[in-house]
């Protein structure tokens, strides 16, 4: 049963790792003014539903040369306001050009840390369960 116990600790500990190494890329991200210019898309099933995410991809300059960036993870269509050809402010980490970040709206925990929050959840009610019904 401790198994199962240290499997919710790693569990956790790994949705610290990824919540740090976001927060990490995103405090030593440098704001751009970047161009966008098309959309990864595909439908994804929620439950019953099927729901639309985008991947927009941008243009920017970082002072050296131009790049073409990708947002870092899917979103849900209505959530991302933005046509081809209208400028956003970006965080791009310097060590990471290709990927960005809004530069407003990324202060949400990412979706891989509440995934390993939420696992790591479920073995600590399963551990209890079985301590209190095995002993």
């Amino acid at each position: 049963m401790i198994f199962i116990l240290i499997c919710a600790f790693a569990a956790v500990g790994v949705g610290f790792a990824f919540l740090y190494a976001r927060n990490d890329r995103l405090k030593n991200a440098e704001i751009y003014i970047g161009t966008i210019i098309g959309f990864d898309e595909k439908m994804v099933k929620r439950g019953v539903m099927f729901r639309k995410v985008v991947r927009p991809s941008v243009r920017y300059d970082n002072g050296r040369r131009e790049i073409i960036a990708q947002y870092s993870d899917f979103m849900y269509a209505e959530h991302f306001n933005y046509s081809v050809g209208d400028e956003i402010r970006i965080r791009a980490y310097p060590q990471l050009p290709k990927i960005f970040y809004l530069a407003e709206a990324d202060e949400a925990v990412p979706s891989k840390a509440i995934a390993s929050f939420i696992i790591g959840g479920a073995f600590f009610v399963f551990w209890v369960m079985s301590e209190i019904l095995i002993g």
